[in-house]
């Protein structure tokens, strides 16, 4: 079952104060309003509404067609946002000119494998003009292995519940999330729908490695943490939850 099945639920109980502090993050990250921004994985288009007035145009792209439905709806009439159906593991049908891409929500920890990680990144890299900067996240190994192995988590509302369930492979820097979505239909009933969903995450080393590889130069990557409060340590910051990238081509 695709993940957009649920994601007007799940959007209702989302923490959504995540997507105010990428965007702080990303204003942040910038010297001068960006003309042409590229926002990849934009899901059902929360962040990319937050950061439609701060750039002149925005493109936003996901591979789940639902998805951007969702997000169109959401936009209404103002039609200020390019939402387009398209895979981060292929987008040579999209210009080359972005002074922005970003990647957020840990959208990449979502594919299959690393070799999939470093091609996208490489697609990310191919998209920005020089001097472009590209921002994305991930989960760290120990949010991975250790926070989320047993996690639970339960809301609900007058209409819908959202059950959520958490369980870790051991050394594989994988989890799986299991949710079940509860939402009341026209007749009062309760139609119940069933999603798993698997994210990976590799060591920093290899994250750098793929980002070498597909073009930036090392001097010019910067991993942070906490939506880029401070630069990443490795023995201070061995318990944050997510790495923070910043890459200028």
């Amino acid at each position: 079952m695709s993940f957009a099945e649920i994601a007007h639920i799940y959007d209702r109980f989302n923490e959504l104060d995540a997507y105010e502090a990428w965007l702080d993050f990303t204003l942040n990250s910038l010297n001068k309003q960006p003309k042409k921004v590229l926002d990849v994985a934009c899901g059902t288009g929360w962040f990319t509404q937050l950061l439609a007035p701060f750039v002149g145009s925005i493109t936003a792209v996901d591979i789940d067609e639902n998805m951007l439905k969702i997000a169109k709806k959401e936009q209404g009439d103002a039609q200020t946002i390019d939402y387009r159906v398209g895979d981060m593991l292929d987008m040579s049908n999209l210009d080359q000119d972005f002074n922005l891409v970003t990647c957020y929500a840990d959208s990449l920890c979502f594919l299959e494998n690393v070799t999939q990680v470093g091609q996208a990144l490489s697609e990310m890299y191919q998209r920005l003009q020089a001097g472009g900067t590209l921002l994305f996240d991930v989960w760290t190994p120990y949010q991975i292995n250790e926070v989320f192995d047993g996690f639970n988590y339960f809301d609900s509302d007058e209409t819908a519940a959202i059950l959520w369930d958490s369980e870790s492979t051991l050394g594989q820097n994988k989890v799986n999330h299991y949710l079940t979505v509860f939402e009341q239909t026209e007749t009062l009933q309760y139609k119940r729908v069933d999603v798993e969903l698997t994210e990976r995450t590799y060591p920093l080393e290899i994250y750098l490695k793929a980002l070498i590889a597909a073009g930036f130069e090392s001097d010019k990557i910067e991993v942070l943490v906490d939506y880029g409060a401070s630069l990443y340590h490795k023995r201070k910051d061995k318990e944050t939850d997510r790495w923070f990238f910043r890459c200028v081509k």
